[in-house]
């Protein structure tokens, strides 16, 4: 462990004491660590770094930012939710109308995180204002987010693909299979599994 992540670390949870929020501090030691003479990281460090995903990930939780703000989330979710709410039956149908309508939702808001972010707490308020279970459908709805048929849904698959080993059409028709698997699976899960651990 070197001196700035030490100091970083002693800084980061003082904040009751100094007042300074840990994302400043963060940067700041990011930028003490570029500074010419502490020889920290180079210039030639810097060029090999592949700052697309940071960009990646830095556009899309601020794309559910620009949603919220507009209002446009809360016609999206409202819609979704409305659409969702008569279907929620039993618990194979439950589980295949949140898995599918979550798989959909992830369309609009790039990445899993903003996803979740943004529709978790909406979903909650859902399912205790219709007497469902919350847990049960926030992991059914959290499991949506790991079906991917798109590069830009994830910025793991956008560091896999920069290195040019698979093309996009690779991914749409591998991600679609393993999404409909991932949901049988869940569907199973849900309806047989779930039960005996204690989520219904």
């Amino acid at each position: 462990m070197d001196a700035n992540s030490v100091e970083g670390g002693a800084l980061g949870t003082g904040r009751n004491i100094h007042g300074i929020s840990p994302s400043i501090i963060g940067l700041g030691i990011g930028f003490c660590a570029v500074l010419p003479g502490l020889g920290v990281l180079t210039v030639e460090d810097l060029k090999r770094v592949n700052l697309l995903p940071v960009f990646f990930v830095a556009s899309a939780l601020g794309m559910g930012e620009v949603l919220n703000q507009t209002k446009a989330l809360s016609l999206l979710t409202n819609f979704v939710f409305a659409w969702m709410e008569p279907l929620l039956s039993n618990v194979f149908v439950t589980t295949i109308v949140l898995y599918w309508t979550g798989f959909v939702y992830h369309f609009f808001l790039a990445s899993e995180i903003s996803m979740l972010a943004t529709s978790m707490p909406l979903l909650m308020n859902f399912a205790k204002a219709h007497n469902f279970n919350p847990l049960l459908l926030g992991m059914i709805w959290s499991f949506a987010a790991g079906g991917k048929i798109f590069v830009y849904q994830s910025a793991v698959m956008m560091v896999g693909y920069s290195y040019g080993y698979f093309e996009a059409r690779d991914l749409l028709r591998i991600g679609f299979c393993l999404t409909v698997i991932e949901s049988i699976i869940l569907m199973l899960l849900v309806a047989f599994y779930w039960p005996v651990i204690g989520i219904r």
